[in-house]
């Protein structure tokens, strides 16, 4: 006889998948987390087999049930990369690898998306900004270069979608995945004729869109067999990786915003407007009611540049996923504004505001006297300047009423600098690093009824850090803010040409 009651909840990245087993009342019981990577090429492909991901998810239930009873397990709900374009056939087997989310071989296609259509009325059907991160033009892509997989695909998919169809046979998305499609009307809450129109693209090869939370059906014999979960166990279709973590932070009431800060970097923030921002450079998006949406915007590399420097000059700390211990031993022996250096930190274009693939990073003010512990802090300080400018941006539409900090780069000195740039209150919490997870687990509670609905989150979080702005770091930041941003704009053309640049002959990669 079965006494307790577990929810399984798994994050499916691009760099990892993490699975969490939670209790029914909110405490961990058990966490594992399977790495892999896209793969790349000299032309800034990237692209991930699907199986990796189904491989990922099975050594995670078998890793985390090891010695618990598969039918103790109610439910399990999957949040996953977004944005890539996975194409499958009438049987729903893959017909091409999956292209990730920062594939740019389709920045002709958003060429010509905006010659075509224009980037004003993608953001006003859809909420999304034009950008070759988002699946329309990687799926214009296949059709143009790919003609007949193109006409054999029967669907085109995300990455938990098709997770979700392997355990249950069905084979369908949820509003988070659609909206980042830029194929889905926000406020009609259907995939756009006149987008499909305007781009020859067949409607019935997207998957019908159902509501986050909807109980899909249980886990079928021959995945049972395969992933260690009883046929027993419910499958509740859950929602993008990019929401995941607001619906986990507990971000609820307009104005209440969340930032994310792993890899890529983001800010979300809840709102009841349908006002868009003016110069379509901040989404819109659904969010977990049909009256609430999510105004948002990206970085593209956030922890990635700690990462970078890590793995670069100190090698002996490369691979670790908690950034804290490094922080702390090189923040401290700085002062704040790193002595006048500034980093730009566009290692893979950048997206809001600016949605410039050829944006690239850079230290400037470099001097003599700077050491490593001002590279170290300059690179905290730029993404969260880059932050901050998005912070800016997103309070033109609604003023935020509240800040929580998530992700795995959600270190104690990390979280100072941001709440001195962004000049709130900042508040964190003990499940930071796998918070996609929560909000994965949340949905799944909600969806069975384990969970009343969704203000239950608070039953997942158990303990919490709060960092006020320090007023003398504040005048600093208000003061190498705008130089910041003149940085990008002095350095726009320069960065445009060398991405022109023909390396090829030089065999540098």
């Amino acid at each position: 006889m079965v006494e307790q009651t577990y929810i399984l909840a798994q994050d499916i990245g691009a760099f990892s998948c993490k699975a969490v087993l939670f209790s029914a009342d909110g405490s961990i019981v058990r966490r594992n987390m399977v790495t892999y990577a896209p793969q790349y090429n000299d032309r800034e492909w990237s692209w991930q087999s699907p199986q990796l991901w189904w491989d990922a998810f099975c050594t995670n239930c078998r890793t985390v049930l090891a010695d618990i009873p598969a039918e103790a397990v109610r439910v399990v709900s999957l949040c996953g990369q977004m944005m890539s374009c996975l194409p499958v056939d009438g049987h729903n087997r893959p017909l091409y690898d999956c292209i990730c989310w920062d594939d740019k071989r389709s920045l002709e296609q958003v060429k010509e998306i905006n010659a075509t259509i224009g980037a004003e009325t993608i953001h006003r059907i859809t909420g999304s900004c034009l950008g070759y991160s988002f699946s329309l033009p990687k799926i214009l892509w296949l059709k143009k270069y790919c003609p007949e997989l193109y006409a054999n695909t029967s669907r085109f998919i995300q990455c938990k979608d098709y997770v979700n169809y392997l355990l249950t046979g069905q084979l369908v998305t949820d509003e988070t995945d659609a909206g980042f499609t830029q194929l889905y009307d926000l406020f009609g809450r259907c995939w756009s004729d006149q987008i499909l129109q305007a781009t020859g693209i067949d409607r019935d090869k997207l998957p019908e869109v159902v509501p986050t939370g909807t109980v899909l059906g249980h886990v079928i014999p021959q995945a049972a067999a395969q992933c260690g979960l009883s046929t027993q166990t419910l499958v509740v279709q859950g929602l993008g990786d990019g929401r995941a973590p607001s619906v986990g932070s507990g971000i609820r009431n307009p104005g209440e915003g969340c930032l994310y800060l792993s890899s890529s970097a983001w800010i979300s923030q809840v709102t009841a407007s349908r006002e868009m921002d003016i110069d379509h450079a901040i989404t819109k998006a659904s969010y977990l009611r049909p009256d609430l949406y999510v105004n948002g915007g990206t970085i593209f590399s956030g922890g990635l540049c700690a990462d970078w420097y890590v793995k670069s000059f100190f090698p002996q700390y490369a691979g670790q996923r908690d950034l804290s211990a490094f922080l702390s031993a090189h923040l401290p022996h700085s002062p704040v504004g790193s002595k006048g250096l500034l980093f730009m930190p566009y290692l893979r274009g950048e997206r809001a505001p600016w949605w410039n693939s050829y944006a690239k990073g850079g230290f400037v003010g470099l001097c003599s006297y700077h050491n490593q512990d001002d590279f170290c802090r300059s690179i905290v300080e730029g993404v969260s300047f880059q932050l901050g400018i998005i912070k800016h941006r997103i309070e033109n539409i609604e003023p935020f009423t509240s800040m929580m900090l998530m992700g795995r780069g959600c270190s104690p000195q990390w979280q100072q600098v941001l709440s001195d740039v962004l000049e709130m209150d900042i508040v964190s919490s003990d499940v930071a690093d796998c918070v996609a997870c929560v909000g994965a687990a949340v949905v799944a509670g909600v969806g069975v009824g384990l969970l009343s609905d969704y203000s239950e989150v608070a039953r997942f979080h158990h303990s919490q850090r709060v960092t006020s702005p320090n007023p003398e770091h504040m005048e600093i930041y208000r003061e190498l803010l705008p130089a910041f941003e003149d940085c990008y704009y002095a350095l726009q053309d320069i960065n445009q040409h060398l991405s022109q640049i023909n390396y090829s002959k030089l065999n540098w990669h």
